[in-house]
Formats: structure tokens, sequence, C-alpha cells
């Protein structure tokens, strides 16, 4: 009879198997979170590292550009309301000039490298470019004459959520 005793003292009951259960769950559960939010966070900034150089890039394509549309050596000023492509040009390939690039959009899963061919990427899925370009002028400039410079800018977004947005001003050389 004493045998029976010391072996009944020794096993866990139901209730201290679930409390120790319950006790690895939450002490497991908070192990691994910050697991769980680094991944999230590095996702997140990857995301923002693509749409910086997406962003870069599109720009650096734009500021190559010449100011104004080229047209047999004379400059021609047009108005903001000449802004966008011109007739005949339907892609970055064929834009002449940086005013072409005003309104410029790449919907989601369609934006397109320096070659021009869609970027298949799966990194690259559901993030959009917009491009606009407006003319600045500075104080005390005379509006009636042509501006100085354009601001161009170059917003990327992940679905439909902004992410980057570049602005940069371009002078005209002159």
């Amino acid at each position: 009879m004493k045998n029976a005793t010391r072996k009944a003292c020794g096993a866990f009951t139901l209730i201290e198997a679930l409390m120790a259960s319950a006790i690895l769950a939450v002490v497991v559960s908070a192990a691994i979170m910050p697991f769980t939010c680094g991944m999230r966070s590095q996702h997140v900034e990857s995301r923002q590292t693509i749409a910086v150089s997406l962003a870069e890039d599109l720009m650096e394509e734009i500021i190559l550009k010449p100011f104004e549309e080229p047209a047999d050596g004379d400059t021609v000023y047009e108005p903001e309301s000449a802004f966008g492509p011109d007739g005949g040009e339907s892609s970055p390939s064929s834009f002449s000039a940086i005013d072409d690039y005003d309104g410029y959009t790449e919907s989601d899963g369609q934006v397109l490298d320096p070659a021009g061919e869609v970027i298949t990427d799966p990194a690259v899925a559901g993030i959009s470019r917009h491009v606009t370009v407006s003319y600045v002028y500075v104080p005390g400039q005379d509006v009636t004459k042509p501006p100085r410079f354009f601001r161009v800018v170059v917003e990327v977004r992940y679905n439909g959520q902004p992410v980057v947005t570049l602005t940069r001003l371009v002078h005209r050389i002159r």
C-alpha cells in the first residue's frame, strides 16, 4: 500500500498539465512575436527600397530628356495646357521632352524597365508609378516668358497607397 501512495503523488493531474500547456503557449508566442514583427518590418522596408529604386530610375530617364520639344532649332514656349505626350508619343521610349511625361502612369504590375519591357519580378507586383510635370516660375520672373524650371514628381504606390514620392526641379539650360 505504501507503493500506491508514492505513485499517486508523483503524477501530474489534468489541471496541472493544462496549466503547464497554457504557460508554455504564452511563453512561446511571446518569444516568436519579435521575429514575426521583424519579418513584417523587413518586408515593408524591402518594398520601400524597391519603390525608391523604381522612382529614381524613372526620374533619371525623365531628366535626361530635353527641356523642350525639339523644333528646327527654334525654342517654342508651350503653355501648361500643352503638357503631356504629343501626337504619336504613346510610351516613354517615344517621348521627346520632359513635359511629355506629365500624366504618365504605369498601373499595378505594369511597371516598365528602361528597355520598355514589363518587369515580371514578383517583388514589383502591386507597384504602380505616376508622373506629374509642371512649370515653376521663380519670384520676379515674367510669367509671359518661358519658365526656367520644371517640377517633376514621380510617385510610387503599392496597392494604391503612396510609398515614395520623389520631386526634382529641372532647370532650363540657356
